[in-house]
């Protein structure tokens, strides 16, 4: 089940990039100018940990 961490961990990034950007708030978004590109990291560790978490929870049912 390599699809749902992966499918979980993007999903939740874009949801936290949208918010940010809908929001307003600085540290969730993604911004690019013409003289430099700024990442928010928040939203791609929060991904990460999601994943990790999601594959977790998914492996041991895999394997039964």
């Amino acid at each position: 089940m390599f699809w749902l961490p992966l499918i979980a961990a993007i999903g939740t990034m874009v949801l936290l990039y949208v918010v940010g950007f809908i929001g307003k708030i600085e540290f969730l978004v993604f911004k690019i100018s013409s003289s430099d590109t700024e990442i928010a990291l928040l939203p791609i560790v929060v991904g990460i940990v999601v994943a990790f978490v999601s594959d977790r929870i998914v492996r041991p049912k895999s394997l039964e």
